[in-house]
């Protein structure tokens, strides 16, 4: 079972409450985290593989980590979209299957996971994924891993990850102790 870390939205960056994340709970000190070319993170100067992957929404940030790749994307069930013009984007027959914000932000977490897990853009890969009767693709062929969905706090979230997190443990990153 893995973990999704969580902290309240504050002054303090994504990159500082991973590095506490890091070393509290990895005993890892000392790690960098840098960046691909699109922007996924990625950590150097770690002995073991640790993947992480991390989302914002107003109110909370939530992190991931796995010893395999990952993409982690979560979204406000009370957020306003207007998902119709964004809607368009998307391949015909999942846009027949959105029929109101709650069904766009499902079809929306799976694939921005699917963009980081893959370290892709969503300028150049949105058009290329579909999410239709429960199934992944990228350009027509089966994903690599089957999407994850969880709830916590008002908030839907999706993981993309061959290690299992449908049952996932949520663990507060007290924003006051950093």
């Amino acid at each position: 079972m893995g973990k999704i870390f969580y902290a309240e939205k504050s002054e303090y960056s994504s990159e500082t409450i991973a590095m506490r994340i890091l070393s509290q709970y990895y005993e890892v000190e000392n790690a960098e985290i840098r960046r691909t070319k699109n922007g996924k993170p990625y950590l150097e100067n770690v002995r073991t593989p640790l993947h992480f992957s991390l989302s914002h929404t107003k109110e909370l940030l939530f992190i991931a980590f796995s010893e395999e790749n990952i993409g982690l994307d979560a979204e406000s069930l009370h957020r306003k979209v207007d998902y119709e013009k964004i809607c368009a984007k998307f391949p015909c027959g999942e846009r027949e299957k959105i029929t109101s914000v709650e069904t766009f932000l499902k079809h929306w977490v799976v694939k921005e996971s699917a963009v980081k897990y893959m370290g892709g853009t969503l300028a150049k890969d949105l058009k290329k994924l579909s999410f239709t009767h429960g199934l992944l693709t990228y350009e027509g062929q089966p994903f690599p891993v089957s999407p994850q969905f969880l709830q916590f706090r008002e908030h839907i979230l999706c993981v993309c990850s061959r290690q299992d997190f449908s049952n996932a443990e949520f663990v507060e990153i007290p924003i006051c102790t950093l």
